[in-house]
């Protein structure tokens, strides 16, 4: 059945002429009376009774409208639901960071939930990729996705350095030189896919081969290593910012080695995101952008 011309039925039914109910939907009388009489053809049933002064249903008619009635209020609240996700701040918004981001994108997620008494957060902490067309709406992610569906907004660029602890330096004494790595023990880092990450990246734009006694897969296990004097490690300013704020570390060779990786907010769809994606991607721009 032709939905649009249900609801003129429905509300022709409820005016209870066709001229009334005609004013209400902002049509014409001619138009209005075609729409129900092509609904009575599609049916093969007779749904009015027409007089030159009112309608009333038959018993078709009213079986009709007693069923239509419940349904097209349930599509109207259905709809009125969806216009809330498109333009209000609500709902169920889940989003995946990388372990080293968890704490400060959890307080910032605060933040978000507390000017918004609608919405409801879920921080999913997690290293690998995540499929975005499953349960997670948006994640934050350094450095490009290798999906090309996806929808990938620049938040900001995390340098990355090398740091050690004042421990470490003091026993055995800062690099002046590139060279001076190799008598030095390095941390190094693991893709998530698994590859040692035995490379690293150079001011220049080069990379520098690297070999150590200690990897991990885990940005944190390295940032408590080199916390614990175990050597220097490669990492995001993300990952070391507070412990080198703290005194706990020093950068390393800042002038030679490190890079900047950009950190994307990336979400599936392209276009008419519920309103919460794009508060939470509009305030972490704006939170990464002020650090």
């Amino acid at each position: 059945m032709d939905l649009i011309a249900c609801r003129y039925f429905v509300e022709t039914v409820r005016a209870g002429t066709i001229t009334d109910a005609a004013r209400s939907l902002g049509l014409s009388r001619p138009t209005l009376s075609r729409r129900l009489t092509a609904l009575e053809e599609e049916l093969g049933l007779a749904l009015l009774h027409r007089t030159t002064r009112a309608v009333r249903p038959t018993r078709a008619g009213q079986r009709l409208y007693d069923r239509l009635v419940p349904v097209l209020s349930d599509l109207d609240g259905i709809e009125a639901s969806l216009h809330e996700e498109r333009d209000e701040v609500a709902g169920r918004l889940v989003v995946s960071v990388p372990p080293p981001m968890a704490p400060e994108v959890a307080r910032l997620l605060v933040q978000l939930r507390d000017a918004h008494p609608l919405l409801e957060v879920d921080l999913r902490v997690e290293g690998r990729l995540v499929d975005l067309r499953d349960e997670v709406e948006v994640a934050l992610r350094a450095g490009p996705s290798p999906d090309a569906d996806v929808v990938q907004r620049v938040l900001a660029r995390s340098p990355i350095r090398a740091v050690a602890s004042p421990a470490y330096l003091d026993a055995h004494g800062m690099p002046a030189e590139l060279p001076d790595l190799a008598h030095h023990t390095l941390l190094l880092g693991r893709r998530a896919d698994g590859p040692l990450r035995d490379t690293w990246p150079l001011r220049s734009g080069e990379r520098l081969p690297v070999r150590g006694r200690f990897a991990s897969d885990d940005q944190r296990a390295l940032l408590h290593a080199a916390i614990a004097g175990a050597g220097i490690a490669l990492m995001s300013e993300v990952t070391y910012r507070e412990a080198l704020a703290a005194g706990q570390l020093a950068l390393v060779l800042e002038d030679q080695l490190g890079t900047e990786l950009p950190l994307y907010a990336v979400f599936a769809q392209r276009s008419r995101q519920p309103a919460r994606i794009r508060a939470f991607v509009d305030a972490a721009a704006s939170h990464f952008e002020r650090r």
